[in-house]
């Protein structure tokens, strides 16, 4: 190779040129903006991770929502198997004749100024998917069966009751400013052959078998209940159905109710639960409670501060005890009055202080139940063991049916 093909030779012994300032501030400014552009990148995959674990979370949030919406509205009970057109829906297709177009609830509330009164627990639940699924939950309802429905109001279950088409529905409400718009029911429904009778009375004092002689039709009972009265009115239609009388001369009328979320789970609890009570053995005796789903206080306007439980209860075919209701109801509620404590010391309170103790060991070992239980904790048939001895009781000494350990001393003396 040609010296002249070579490069420029280096000496290495000379000393580099100096840069002025101008590249050096060049050079620091390249340097200033690379350090920028990493740090922007930075940001940038800082900020894209955070977008990618929101969105990840957002995604689990709608997953894990959508799968506990389907647990507690069971969607998948909205879809039946396709059934046989009943006789009332094909003459109203064969003839033409539809339901006239109504206004919505709250526009009747708004039109009829319509205020809940507090001093009758009036609630009114305005959402028709709520009202329908109410309605679904008293199972099937014939084109001959009667509805009765309690405490209708503004009447949003009672439109989900006519679309069932029941051959005739009774409305029982107390308050007679809901008179035109249950009226206007009425009309709608007459062009269905629909017969819908409103009674302006209490329903505690409603004669059933008065309005509805008849036994050959099934009939249901549905409603939002007034929370003030749905303890109360559950227990005079056990009382109904352990005498065969009113609305229970049949054994499948069903019931199906509203009532506070805690009341509904005290009526279905299961033994060993502490929301056991009273109610839950009475209506275990005679019936089969079953809690179908809970509608939240906010639906309801105006909104209660608890939510709501709906609860079917049908009746059994074999009742689990012969006793008079009256004396099973005073046993397990003397048992149940002091639920804390030993149930022998409840039980014990219906019986007078001479000899308590004595006669009620006795009685426990007779009925074969362990006295040292909390009450929750007794079943149905133990329960029932004990009014079997407790009558077995009275019977040999009538005395004691009268005694009332809550009466004054002297009072009990006199006696």
């Amino acid at each position: 190779m040609s010296a002249s093909e070579q490069g420029p030779k280096i000496k290495y012994g000379e000393t580099a040129p100096k840069l002025d300032k101008a590249q050096l501030q060049f050079m620091k400014l390249i340097e200033q903006q690379n350090l920028d552009r990493v740090q922007k990148l930075k940001r940038t995959r800082r900020n894209n991770l955070l977008t990618a674990g929101a969105l990840g979370v957002s995604v689990l949030a709608i997953y894990g929502y959508s799968i506990f919406s389907v647990q507690q509205e069971k969607f998948l009970d909205d879809f039946d198997e396709p059934k046989k057109m009943s006789q009332a829906t094909a003459r109203i297709l064969s003839s033409g004749v539809r339901l006239p177009p109504l206004p919505t609830i709250r526009d009747l509330v708004k039109l009829y100024k319509l205020q809940a009164m507090k001093q009758l627990s009036q609630n009114f639940l305005m959402d028709e998917r709520l009202t329908d699924k109410i309605v679904k939950s008293a199972g099937r309802i014939d084109p001959r069966d009667i509805v009765l429905e309690v405490g209708p109001g503004p009447g949003g279950i009672t439109r989900s009751i006519l679309r069932r088409q029941p051959q005739r529905l009774i409305l029982v409400e107390k308050d007679a400013r809901f008179t035109e718009t249950l009226q206007l029911l009425r009309e709608c429904a007459s062009p269905l052959q629909m017969q819908v009778d409103i009674y302006h009375e209490d329903i505690l004092r409603f004669n059933i078998e008065k309005h509805v002689p008849d036994t050959a039709q099934r009939l249901h009972l549905i409603g939002n209940l007034p929370f003030s009265i749905s303890t109360r009115l559950l227990i005079n239609w056990y009382e109904d159905l352990a005498a065969r009388r009113g609305a229970f001369r049949r054994n499948d009328t069903c019931m199906t109710l509203t009532f506070q979320k805690e009341v509904a789970e005290r009526i279905c609890a299961q033994l060993g639960s502490e929301q056991r009570c009273r109610l839950s053995v009475m209506s275990q005796i005679w019936t089969q409670p079953l809690l179908k789903f809970i509608i939240p206080g906010k639906a309801f306007v105006p909104k209660p501060q608890v939510d709501v439980g709906v609860v079917k209860v049908m009746p059994l075919k074999q009742p689990k005890t012969q006793l008079p209701f009256a004396l099973v109801e005073r046993v397990v509620r003397h048992i149940f009055s002091m639920r804390q404590k030993y149930c022998r010391r409840g039980f014990g309170t219906l019986l007078p202080p001479d000899g308590r103790e004595e006669i009620t060991h006795n009685l426990f070992q007779l009925a074969d139940v362990q006295d040292t239980l909390r009450p929750f904790e007794l079943s149905v048939a133990e329960c029932l063991r004990l009014a079997d001895v407790y009558a077995e009781h009275v019977a040999a000494h009538p005395e004691v049916a009268c005694y009332d350990y809550r009466a004054p001393r002297q009072e009990r003396n006199q006696d």
